[in-house]
């Protein structure tokens, strides 16, 4: 399942730029952009949806969990980027990758609603007060503390529950990589006298150590890279050992997240991490993915919407999923714009011969997707766009779609930003239905 695709019908696609998620997905799953031409054709799906490839996802699962085990590694999915729809997750879990991780409370409560185990809740953000409760009631395999306080309330609500939990702390080293605004955990030379606190603490027990992120690419002139380690990983180990040698505690998760893929494994295993949280890597598109179009994963998700109104030469389509391109995560290396095309058209032939060039506006809300050049399409007609995303970030709708490998491409609900599917009148459909409908699909799988 892990093959190149080939296009339903044969032709020429426009000229896509190289070093594009567009461009990999044209040359490596274009059945993908077909089925989402399809469905919005038909009225199936909205605008300013983001469509997800079961079939992609579950080849690109079973690769990250046989590698993972070659590896000696177990597997937590990350599930933020895809907006934590279930569909995708469940399908993940069934083809080899366990549980899920949740980096924040209300992703944590999402998995929760729809019975997908959560492994790690905690990274990134800590378990609120109040939120405190319903997490362990969750039976997470460990929650991640950052400070002895957040320990202690982990500490009392087990203690109230009646249940021992298993924490993860997060060291930081004084050369570690962090993102801006998720810094967070103890500093190394910090680390022997909170644990001497937490150790004496009820219910708790620290088995592991974590970190984010644990690998990054750098990417050269040519655009490949090879993935490297950042110094978190060291720090984890270290302070892992250290747990080890001075207070005796019986460590088994390295926890090593970022950028986790099939080409990673290797590289996270040995540096000594026993756990890693596949997340991109899943969606098949990390970095290297992008650029490199020999990755194992396929890529498995577009975005679509459609084109609403015509202005000043250009063709503007509903918006709502560009919080990546707003955020300047797709800039290149001198500040400018990465270039993002979309597909335009009301029919397939259409689609595959016109190219349109997204202009960046400065806007602070997304209304519209800005293409040129807008005389070359018309009002009604889709759009399909590939672009790194986030899509818990953004206000769209995601519809996991299974089928789209035979060019038998079903839609399975469409999803709102709050992970609720939606009935043919926009209301939120009760869980036990939607836990149904993924069990009946997890039967092709």
């Amino acid at each position: 399942m892990l093959e190149q695709r080939e296009p339903a019908q044969t032709g020429d696609w426009a000229m896509i730029h190289e070093g594009t998620l567009l461009k990999r997905v044209v040359e490596r799953n274009p059945r993908l952009i077909e089925a989402a031409l399809q469905l919005h054709r038909d009225r199936v799906i909205p605008p300013n949806s983001w469509v997800y490839d079961l079939d992609g996802i579950a080849a690109n699962a079973e690769a990250l969990a046989t590698e993972a085990d070659a590896q000696g590694l177990k597997t937590y999915v990350m599930t933020k980027q895809y907006s934590r729809n279930p569909f995708v997750t469940q399908v993940a879990i069934k083809r080899g990758l366990r549980k899920a991780v949740a980096v924040d409370i209300h992703g944590a409560r999402t998995m929760n609603r729809f019975e997908i185990p959560v492994g790690h809740v905690g990274h990134l953000n800590q378990v609120p007060a109040k939120e405190a409760k319903a997490a362990l009631m969750m039976r997470p395999e460990v929650v991640t503390v950052f400070s002895v306080e957040n320990a202690r309330l982990i500490s009392e609500v087990a203690t109230a529950l009646g249940i021992e939990q298993d924490l993860l702390i997060r060291p930081i080293g004084a050369e570690d990589v962090y993102f801006e605004g998720q810094e967070g955990g103890f500093p190394e030379e910090e680390v022997g006298a909170a644990v001497t606190e937490i150790m004496k603490l009820p219910n708790v027990r620290i088995v592991g150590v974590t970190s984010f992120p644990c690998v990054r690419y750098n990417f050269g002139e040519e655009g490949r890279s090879d993935p490297v380690a950042n110094p978190n990983l060291e720090t984890i180990g270290r302070v892992a050992e250290l747990l080890r040698s001075r207070f005796g505690l019986e460590i088994t998760q390295i926890n090593a997240p970022g950028n986790t893929a099939v080409e990673t494994m290797r590289l996270l295993a040995e540096g000594g991490a026993t756990h890693v949280e596949p997340g991109h890597g899943l969606l098949g598109t990390t970095p290297n993915h992008i650029i490199d179009g020999t990755q194992p994963e396929l890529p498995t998700y577009v975005y679509v919407t459609e084109v609403s109104h015509h202005y000043n030469g250009r063709a503007y389509a509903f918006g709502g999923g560009l919080w990546s391109l707003l955020g300047g995560f797709l800039n290149l290396p001198d500040g400018r714009p990465a270039p993002v095309q979309a597909l335009v058209g009301s029919n397939l032939e259409s689609l595959r011969s016109t190219a349109l060039e997204y202009e960046p506006q400065d806007q602070i809300i997304d209304y519209h997707v800005a293409l040129l050049d807008g005389s070359r399409v018309r009002v009604g007609d889709t759009v399909v766009m590939a672009f790194y995303t986030q899509t818990q970030m953004t206000r769209s709708y995601t519809v996991p779609v299974s089928g789209i490998a035979a060019g038998e491409p079903e839609a399975h609900g469409i999803f709102d930003l709050g992970t609720n599917m939606l009935d043919d009148d926009y209301v939120p459909v009760p869980p036990a239905r939607v836990i149904e409908s993924i069990h009946s699909v997890l039967e092709r799988y």
